[in-house]
């Protein structure tokens, strides 16, 4: 079944964050994504009054699915801003710099359904046995149908996955899901992701990251205000989307990396994100497949 969206989401600067106890499902406006087919938008008339015929020939063409899973690739990026959590990286973390790496695409179990992996770059893990590059993930089920953060249905991450560290946690509105702890993010409640300070691992819930001292000594905070990182659509495997998070203005000068290692990084190249895990991996991996069914 193929999915065709349209989305709007606004800025999320000045939110004020509220933690509780709510379910991923608390009711709220936010940046809306609606069903429907995601056209793309016409050009400007060009000089002396003249109709760009190119300009016009754009606007008929209709949605883009490059990555062909189904969806417009514009729509995919307004969704997967819309339905980010409210991010809750450490305010006193050493080594912040970090960006936003996503995949969307239609639930294997649920096709009116949308799985998406977020896996969140950093440049460095300043921590415990530190390193160059970070990769850290977590994934959502959501329901575009309904407005966020009421579709946001269900959310999981997975700390210092594949090692002794490794911890998940789950929580949603789907049946047999924990409640997830929120905090205000465009004036509605949006379920929190926590990163723990200097190594990054990502929880849903914050007592177990505290409690996870040997691997995140330090714990995890509410950060004061929502993370707003940069975000760039991966496509899908064998049908690509990015190649190279430079050139796509990612992981450049401009935006403060200094590493030199990550710069042109492919994500699609099945390799190490410098000395953290594999971003090939990370893109396909069905432990974040949350099921429509429940927790």
């Amino acid at each position: 079944m193929a999915v065709l969206l349209s989305a709007a989401c606004g800025s999320d600067e000045g939110a004020e964050p509220e933690a509780s106890g709510g379910a991923a499902g608390s009711a709220g406006s936010g940046g809306a994504v609606s069903g429907g087919a995601g056209g793309a938008t016409g050009g400007s008339a060009g000089s002396g009054g003249a109709t760009d015929a190119a300009s016009d020939a754009d606007a008929d063409a209709g949605p883009t699915d490059l990555d062909g899973d189904g969806l417009d690739d514009a729509a995919e990026l307004a969704l997967a801003q819309g339905y980010f959590p409210y991010f809750s990286p450490a305010q006193n973390d050493k080594c912040p710099r970090h960006g936003v790496l996503f995949r969307a695409a239609p639930h294997p179990a649920d096709p009116g359904k949308i799985a998406l992996w977020y896996v969140v770059l950093f440049e460095e893990d300043c921590g415990a046995n530190g390193h160059v590059g970070d990769d850290e993930v977590f994934g959502a089920v959501v329901d575009p149908k309904t407005p966020p953060p009421a579709g946001l249905l269900a959310v999981r991450a997975i700390s210092h996955q594949g090692t002794l560290c490794e911890k998940t946690t789950t929580c949603g509105s789907l049946p047999g899901c924990k409640p997830c702890t929120t905090a205000t993010k465009s004036g509605a409640a949006f379920p929190v992701v926590f990163a723990s300070v200097n190594k990054h691992g990502t929880y849903v819930d914050e007592g177990t990251c505290d409690l996870n001292v040997i691997c995140d000594f330090g714990g995890c905070t509410l950060s004061p205000a929502p993370d707003a990182p940069e975000f760039v659509n991966a496509g899908e495997p064998g049908k690509p989307l990015t190649n190279d998070l430079t050139q796509n203005g990612f992981i450049t000068t401009k935006n403060g990396w200094t590493k030199t290692e990550l710069f042109g990084f492919d994500p699609w190249a099945n390799k190490d994100f410098g000395s953290a895990g594999n971003v090939t991996d990370d893109l396909g991996d069905t432990a974040f497949l949350i099921p429509p069914s429940g927790c």
